[in-house]
């Protein structure tokens, strides 16, 4: 196909959010469960090892257990800041493990298609980043059905595998916090916060070597990509309309 690509893709792609504060609780419709952890399922894996496996969670006293132990975390983290910086944090909402319909983990099994894990034996860690290439299919597959999905990263892994009876050797990757949502943010939470701001894509791309940052981006007939990233994300954006706006806070 020839041409500018699909809107509908980037438009969703551009609106992900990591949701903490817009959660409705509502409950999950199993139709729509089951096409997004489908997604998740269909994505790449080094030697097509799948080694992810998920862990729904609606129990409120599981989700009230790890919402407490995420709390102790979060004090953690804000005794190690001081100033502008402690008051910022201080303002930021962190999870939506009660508010959200259920809890999602995602778990990494090193063992699943091994030994001979084709593609694994140079870099351990592909197993580990296939399992986060699930959780980003799930993410984007959550927002094109007009869910919320928030990425809890405040927790020892240790706990989490004792709480749910994960096997030693299966490394729990994410809670996730699923669900519909009133709206998706139209600015990022840590953005709107002031916590930081997305870099330019300049400032991260090099040309044949690091450091070399070439003519890719600039505008004009010496520029090979023109300006077609930054108009493709604006168009994007613009797609959705106006989002509403709710407090909260995220990460990601």
């Amino acid at each position: 196909m020839e041409g500018r690509p699909t809107v509908d893709f980037y438009e969703t792609l551009f609106r992900r959010r990591d949701v903490r504060a817009e959660f409705t609780g509502e409950p999950v419709d199993p139709a729509v469960l089951g096409r997004v952890l489908a997604a998740a399922h269909s994505a790449p894996s080094v030697g097509l090892s799948q080694p992810w496996d998920f862990v729904v969670v609606s129990d409120p006293a599981i989700r009230q257990r790890f919402f407490e132990h995420v709390q102790a975390e979060r004090a953690v983290f804000a005794s190690q800041l001081e100033g502008p910086q402690a008051e910022r944090f201080a303002r930021i909402k962190i999870d939506g493990i009660r508010e959200s319909s259920l809890g999602l983990v995602v778990t990494y099994d090193p063992a699943r298609g091994a030994p001979a894990v084709l593609g694994r034996h140079a870099i351990a860690d592909t197993g580990l980043y296939s399992t986060c290439l699930a959780i980003e299919n799930l993410w984007l597959a959550c927002t094109a059905e007009g869910w919320g999905l928030g990425w809890v990263s405040f927790y020892r892994e240790a706990f989490l595998r004792d709480l749910l009876g994960i096997p030693a050797e299966v490394r729990p990757v994410a809670w996730l916090c699923v669900g519909p949502v009133r709206a998706l943010q139209a600015v990022p939470d840590l953005e709107r916060h002031g916590w930081r701001h997305r870099l330019p894509l300049e400032a991260v791309l090099h040309e044949e070597t690091w450091g070399h940052h070439g003519g890719l981006l600039a505008s004009g007939p010496g520029g090979r990509l023109g300006g077609a990233i930054g108009d493709g994300a604006d168009e994007a954006r613009a797609g959705g309309g106006p989002l509403e706006r709710a407090e909260g806070g995220g990460s990601r």
